[in-house]
């Protein structure tokens, strides 16, 4: 029976450039197959984590059993190279229902891939205005 491999993300702060190394390691040792990793970033800490104010900021992206996921947390609480980890599900990518977009020159609208062409109005010539003698006649005519 196949397992379900999920995907993952693990955000990590490492203490040197080889923590990359500490996290990619573990999850290959657990049979995670890595889809994506970002480049070691050096950055300054907000507070110091485990008397260090300099880390190197990376993630993972992968796919894994869910079982072997608290066997990785377990594994990297004791590489002391690793400050802080986080692994989470990434929130499910939802595509967009509609694809608007307008053009103003051409005078068109594209609505998932169909096209409309717009009417566009002049503004209609203002009604003329009313003088006080005309305003009275109408208003004796209405109330006879």
């Amino acid at each position: 029976m196949d397992k379900e491999l999920k995907k993952y993300e693990i955000g990590f702060v490492a203490r040197d450039e080889k923590g990359g190394d500490d996290i990619n390691k573990s999850l290959v040792g657990h049979k995670c197959e890595i889809v994506e990793s970002g480049s070691l970033e050096r950055i300054k800490l907000a507070y110091p984590i485990k008397k260090e104010i300099i880390g190197y900021f990376g993630y993972y992206h992968f796919l894994a059993e869910p079982l072997a996921i608290e066997k990785i947390k377990s594994e990297l609480n004791l590489h002391s190279n690793i400050l802080r980890f986080i692994i989470i599900t990434p929130p499910a990518e939802k595509q967009p229902i509609f694809a608007i977009k307008t053009d103003i020159r051409r005078k068109t609208v594209v609505f998932k891939d169909v096209e409309l062409k717009a009417e566009i109005k002049k503004p209609s010539a203002p009604s003329p205005v009313l003088t006080n003698e005309a305003l009275e006649k109408k208003l004796e005519e209405i109330l006879k």
